[in-house]
């Protein structure tokens, strides 16, 4: 039995339709949602991203600099390297059909992390919005 699940019961994301409400300040964790335009001027801002697809969607294509979460450990060992607890970055996975990336961003912020961003629109709208990507073609 793992004592590291993600609670069924989960408050509905917080929706952030423009540039200005990211700067807004919280006393408490948050993650909110994004659109491709916000999630546009944080990846040309050097917002780090992390995928929650598995590997080998990752392999086919992804946002460049991105992270894949692989596994959660070594997810966690990723992040250190890179960001601090309260710095904000990106969660996507495939697109907005897909709970993969709330799931992982609910699973980082019970860990400590409090400035998350979910991109719904995820690698389907990112790629097919002609946005920079590492695609195997």
């Amino acid at each position: 039995m793992r004592k590291d699940t993600v609670s069924l019961l989960s408050k509905e994301l917080i929706k952030v339709d423009s540039v200005d409400e990211l700067s807004k300040e919280s006393s408490e964790p948050l993650i909110r949602q994004i659109n491709l335009s916000i999630a546009k001027k944080l990846f040309f801002d050097n917002t780090l991203f992390v995928d929650a697809r598995a590997q080998e969607y990752y392999d086919e294509g992804h946002i460049p600099n991105s992270i894949c979460y692989d596994n959660i450990d070594t997810l966690f060992l990723k992040l250190e390297k890179k960001i601090f607890f309260d710095d904000a970055f990106v969660v996507y996975c495939s697109d907005d059909d897909c709970g993969s990336s709330e799931e992982l961003a609910l699973v980082l912020q019970e860990n400590g992390y409090s400035n998350i961003y979910v991109f719904k629109g995820g690698w389907k709208q990112w790629s097919d919005s002609e946005l920079p990507s590492n695609k195997n073609e």
